[in-house]
């Protein structure tokens, strides 16, 4: 029979599949261009396997590379929001440790690309999970501190370091961040004293 030129299923999606970028990652960017209905188990390792191209990208210092792996996990993990009755009882920490896990980082290298508005999104978004440790928490509030000093905002600042030293009371970088900002944000109210009894002269 003659070749009528169409192709066939295994053909087609040989044809449609996306190539491996510099990670190895061959997911579409976006869950519905997938083709496929996800079932937990299926999101949480397609996320899980996106945050560690994201982490070959980090290291490979392809910062933003490994920004949009961890934003696309994300969106992943948005298709199926909290595990169901029907899954298996390990599910719904697992998913929550991993959007907890893309949240943070993604605010890490927000913070790294001076994108302070977005690593602050990004830290409270962690932040607001429930169930984290308070080791991981620590880790979330500092890196919105560090936001929030990008931002300029150094009473903010202090407050979520301030949390974070609660959270993780040995940590070194948490105690050491949080003398420099309060001196900073002393700083800043004294200049806005002057400048505030300048004006009413």
């Amino acid at each position: 029979m003659k070749d009528c030129g169409q192709l066939s299923t295994n053909e087609m999606q040989s044809a449609t599949k996306k190539e491996p970028d510099s990670t190895g990652d061959t997911y579409e960017e976006f869950p519905e261009d997938q083709g496929q209905d996800f079932k937990g188990q299926e999101i949480a390792k397609t996320a899980g396997e996106l945050k560690d191209y994201g982490n070959k990208a980090f290291k490979a210092n392809d910062l933003n590379l490994a920004l949009e792996k961890y934003q696309k996990g994300l969106r992943y993990l948005n298709e199926y929001p909290e595990a169901l009755p029907e899954d298996p009882p390990e599910l719904s920490k697992e998913l929550t440790h991993l959007r907890f896990t893309l949240h943070s980082n993604a605010a890490l290298l927000q913070i790294k690309l001076k994108s302070f508005e977005d690593a602050k999104i990004s830290a409270d978004n962690a932040l607001e999970l429930k169930g984290v440790p308070d080791q991981d928490r620590a880790k979330a509030s500092y890196r919105k501190a560090l936001a929030l000093l990008g931002l300029k905002d150094d009473e903010e600042a202090v407050k979520s370091l301030e949390m974070a030293q609660k959270l993780a009371p040995g940590d070194v970088a948490i105690s050491k961040e949080l003398g420099a900002a309060k001196k900073k944000a002393a700083e800043q109210a004294k200049k806005e004293k002057a400048a505030y009894k300048k004006f009413f002269e």
